[in-house]
């Protein structure tokens, strides 16, 4: 009996190399065809000095359908969907503020979807706290005194919506995320 190993990158990189220009560009043209995650892949790559923010629209869809579905009643939360936009786009682009805004923008869609429909689960506000330490985490991190002034207006804006309107020691915990912000900012 054969046994199969198992094909990866080293196995594929060889063939690849002996491609001419025109074949490599054919190649990716099929991939960008192929799925709409490659198509917004290669747009977050390599499309997105704009200013426009394109580039993130096919990720905050993605994040909206996962965390915020227009009819609960017919369609799931998947709060690991939303996160995995988030994920591949930092592996498309990593652009600190752009992936700052789609981290926000999983709160933002979570606090919406739970001012709508009511109080939903202490696993959703767990999901919804750590993306957003992660935000302050991220901002900690960089050490630019630009972005926080850019950001930390946006993270106050969403903790203001959701004080005094959402259960489980949600706002608290935002609270004291946005305090440890402000303190090593003054």
């Amino acid at each position: 009996m054969m046994s199969r190993t198992k094909k990866s990158w080293k196995d594929i990189k060889p063939v690849l190399s002996r491609f001419s220009s025109p074949q490599l560009l054919g190649l990716v043209q099929d991939l960008y065809r192929l799925n709409a995650e490659n198509a917004s892949f290669m747009h977050a790559r390599f499309l997105s000095d704009d200013t426009k923010n394109d580039h993130l629209a096919p990720y905050q869809a993605r994040i909206q359908r996962a965390i915020c579905p227009k009819q609960p009643w017919k369609q799931d939360v998947k709060l690991a969907e939303g996160r995995k936009a988030i994920s591949e786009f930092k592996k498309a682009n990593g652009n600190i503020p752009d992936l700052l805004t789609l981290m926000i923008y999983y709160v933002k869609c979570g606090n919406d979807f739970t001012l709508e429909f009511g109080d939903i689960d202490e696993a959703y506000y767990d999901s919804l706290c750590s993306m957003f330490a992660k935000v302050v985490q991220t901002l900690l991190a960089q050490n630019d005194r630009q972005l926080i002034v850019d950001f930390l207006p946006v993270l106050e804006t969403e903790f203001r919506r959701v004080d005094d309107k959402i259960g489980w020691g949600y706002p608290d915990e935002l609270s004291d995320h946005l305090a440890d912000l402000r303190d090593a900012f003054e």
